[in-house]
Parts: structure tokens; C-alpha cells; sequence
């Protein structure tokens, strides 16, 4: 009689075991990919962003909406320090008057920029808009494994118009 009640257990729990053995196979030999995630923030005066700059290293970049100023900061985890400081000036990139606040957005995204005569960029580009002139400016990330002593520019690649832009409000 005991052994009458065991058997479907034993059957159920048999196919657990197998059940588990076969997801367990399958869940290692599956190729893993790695996670990837950017972050951005922003209020009324700053942007942040962070892009990736080297295999296991990666920027953070503040846009100042007042002055139109992007510097990026890149940081040695084993040295902990600043190795790589960037810098550029979008203001004039974008033509927007110094004296007039622009409005800005800024974002990153993976890229595989080609670099020419032996330069290697980040396989990220910062992206920025700029409402009233309706462009979007991404900017390559020069990159580099030593330590640099004076502030490197993001290298702007071809932009684009989208659709929306207004015009400049005049005061």
C-alpha cells in the first residue's frame, strides 16, 4: 500500500529532477551577454550623461546649459583618479548667442566611430540637441589608455535638422 502512494511521487519528483537538469544545461551553455545601460539627468541649467569610453571603463559628462559648455570625466579604477578630462564648447557649434539660453538635450548611445591616422575613439558619441536651431550634434569621444595633462575636445561628426525647431524667441 506504501508503495502504491510513493510511486506517483517518486514519478513527479523524477521529473523535477529532469525538468531542473535540462534548464540547468540549457542556462549554461547558452552564450551570456553583457549588460549595458547609460543613464541620464537633467534640470533647468545642467545635463548629465555617462557613455562608455573603453571596454571596462566608462565617462560622465555634464552639459552647462548657461555657458554651453560639455566636459566629460573619465575615471581609472585602479589608479582612483580623473585619467581623461573632455571638453567642447557646443555653443559654437550650434551658433546659439552666448547671452540668450538655449535649450538642450543630451543623450549617449553605442557607436564604432573609425578613427583616422591612427587615432581610436570610444565606441560611444554624446548626442546633443538644441531646440531653436533644430540639430542634433553627436560628438565623437577620442580615447586614449594613458593619462592625458590637458583637457582632450569631443570631435563632432556629421549632424542633423529634425523637424520641430522653432524659432529663436527675441526679447
Amino acid at each position: 500500500m506504501v508503495n502504491r502512494l510513493l510511486k506517483p511521487v517518486a514519478s513527479r519528483l523524477g521529473w523535477l529532477v529532469l525538468g531542473i537538469a535540462i534548464g540547468g544545461g540549457v542556462s549554461w551553455a547558452w552564450p551570456s551577454q553583457t549588460a549595458v545601460a547609460f543613464s541620464s539627468d537633467r534640470n533647468d541649467k545642467f545635463a548629465v550623461t555617462t557613455a562608455m569610453t573603453g571596454p571596462t571603463s566608462e565617462a560622465v559628462f555634464v552639459l552647462d546649459f548657461l555657458t554651453g559648455q560639455i566636459r566629460g570625466f573619465s575615471l581609472n579604477r585602479t589608479a582612483n583618479q580623473y585619467m581623461w578630462i573632455y571638453s567642447r564648447s557646443i555653443a559654437q557649434d550650434f551658433g546659439v548667442d552666448p547671452n540668450k539660453p538655449a535649450r538642450y538635450a543630451m543623450i549617449s548611445g553605442l557607436a564604432q566611430p573609425q578613427g583616422r591616422g591612427g587615432a581610436a575613439y570610444a565606441p560611444s558619441y554624446i548626442y546633443v540637441a538644441e531646440l531653436s536651431t533644430g540639430r542634433v550634434q553627436p560628438y565623437a569621444i577620442p580615447f586614449r589608455n594613458q593619462r592625458g595633462s590637458t583637457p582632450t575636445q569631443l570631435i563632432p561628426v556629421p549632424g542633423l535638422q529634425f523637424a520641430f525647431a522653432e524659432p529663436r524667441e527675441t526679447e
